[in-house]
């Protein structure tokens, strides 16, 4: 009974929601919230790096062909996202396997009180 209170408080809740979801559902939803926040990180580390390198840019800037720098950023954020998303989806996928695990040794513990709960109706009927 302790046990699967454990299992139902806490982190052992969320655990239990996640393996509701689909493995396929959970991996697109992951990646969905993956390529959002890949695309702030990406904007962030681009503006504090320039910022870090103003002085530098400046002098740079005016001499640099603007489509050229836009292709290489496009470059950098396919690329830098393409790994994001690939560290997402195994991340996803393994977070997903242990949650299924820990639901299936809950609704094992679960099975069992109910066997014993039973069995205790059953000898006080006798």
């Amino acid at each position: 009974m302790t046990r699967l209170s454990i299992l139902e408080s806490g982190v052992g809740e969320r655990e239990l929601k996640i393996s509701t979801y689909r493995r396929s559902d959970y991996v697109i939803f992951e990646m969905v919230k993956g390529f959002f926040f890949g695309t702030i990180c990406f904007c962030t580390v681009l503006l504090l790096w320039g910022c870090s390198r103003w002085d530098t840019f400046n002098q740079w800037f005016s001499n640099i062909h603007y489509g050229t720098l836009l292709k290489q950023l496009l470059i950098f954020y396919g690329i830098f996202m393409a790994v994001y998303l690939v560290i997402c989806v195994a991340v996803a996928i393994h977070r997903h396997k242990v949650c299924r695990e820990r639901r299936n040794l809950y609704l094992h513990f679960l099975h069992r009180l109910n066997k014993s709960y039973l069995a205790e109706e059953k000898a006080g009927e006798e």
